[in-house]
């Protein structure tokens, strides 16, 4: 193995992504060191670039990249779970395993929470990445790295979100906000696997078309119509929001049925979002947020994926020289779904 490696560093928060070669690190005790395969990109990547998970100073220079998918190459000591060769993906939240949270298997709200990967530690931008080894979690041997990268985010994330928060159930009417994004345009997917009918919204129309490839009944496009007007008459069981737009959330909000969900997912700050007490107690809706899945979700939207009952949808693949470009035109809402790079 060589002793150094290329990789993708951010050298201050709000920077661009700038080419770096380093030694290559070794796992400490608990530690996996990973050959990384593929990436994922999409529009976390920005955010945590900016700093908006944390923009501490001592931390950088840092590697971005937290949705890394790669094998094992090497195991620290007390490692007895994982083998050199074992494929697994990167668990973003460095949860403590311990806390009252994390042993009911709700690792995201963590009490004693140690970060992120790539924001606190050091990411998948790289030929190889050094991770505790409670965050690399085990994929099936049959699953493509490049169709892997949509498992720990945009597919998981997904799965908590029909499974947990929006409890979608056979013959819901689903609303999605932002549907053709990354996370959205397999959250289509998922709510359809628990047995939920979806209308898509988004501002593309080639993103809404893919929607109804994949099996959406309503599409709505806003960059046209106003979704009061499209949505007229209708009443959703759960709306999921994925662009934070307190208009286009007001007029959602107006659509729920009786003990509707309305799902958040974004987390600009200084924005809210006016509701009447009255009108939720009366119809008894709910208006509740989601973070990130729990590693049991992980691993089942992983096997999901590699049966073939989600499609993951890769508009993009490019090497390490091309991923700030591609990282601009996901800022700019210029890509389908989700992108991913190869180290080579």
């Amino acid at each position: 193995m060589p002793e150094t490696m290329n990789c993708l560093q951010i050298e201050r928060w709000g920077g661009d992504l700038q080419s770096a070669e380093r030694p290559i690190p070794e796992p400490g005790a608990g530690d996996v060191l990973i050959e990384v395969e593929a990436t994922s990109v999409g529009l976390t990547v920005g955010h945590i670039m900016n700093g908006d998970l944390g923009d501490a100073e001592g931390a950088l220079p840092r590697i971005p990249g937290h949705e890394v998918i790669g094998r094992v190459r090497e195991c620290g000591p007390g490692v007895t779970h994982l083998k050199p060769g074992t494929p697994v993906g990167a668990y973003f939240y460095l949860n403590c395993g311990h806390c009252g949270h994390c042993r009911r298997g709700n690792e995201s709200l963590c009490e004693s929470l140690g970060g992120y990967v790539s924001v606190d530690i050091d990411g998948g931008f790289a030929e190889y990445v050094r991770l505790p080894a409670s965050n690399a979690l085990t994929l099936p041997d049959d699953i493509a790295p490049i169709d892997a990268t949509v498992v720990p985010d945009a597919v998981a994330t997904s799965y908590h979100v029909a499974n947990q928060r929006a409890n979608v159930t056979p013959g819901d009417e689903v609303l999605i906000l932002g549907a053709g994004g990354g996370v959205g345009i397999h959250l289509v997917q998922i709510v359809q696997y628990f047995g939920g009918d979806v209308a898509a919204v988004d501002r593309d129309q080639a993103a809404l078309d893919r929607c109804r490839e994949l099996g959406a009944k309503r599409t709505v496009d806003t960059s046209r119509d106003s979704l009061s007007a499209a949505t007229e008459g209708v009443a959703f069981d759960a709306i999921v929001d994925f662009t934070g737009s307190m208009e286009l959330l007001a007029e959602a909000e107006n659509r729920l049925a009786q003990r509707g969900r309305l799902v958040n997912l974004t987390t600009f700050p200084g924005r809210s979002l006016d509701v009447s007490p009255r009108s939720q107690v009366f119809n008894e809706t709910e208006i509740v947020g989601s973070r990130y899945c729990s590693k049991y979700e992980f691993v089942r939207s992983a096997e999901l994926v590699a049966d073939g009952t989600i499609e993951p949808i890769v508009t993009e693949v490019v090497e390490m020289d091309d991923v700030q470009g591609l990282i601009d035109r996901i800022r700019a809402g210029d890509v389908l779904g989700r992108a991913a790079m190869t180290p080579t």
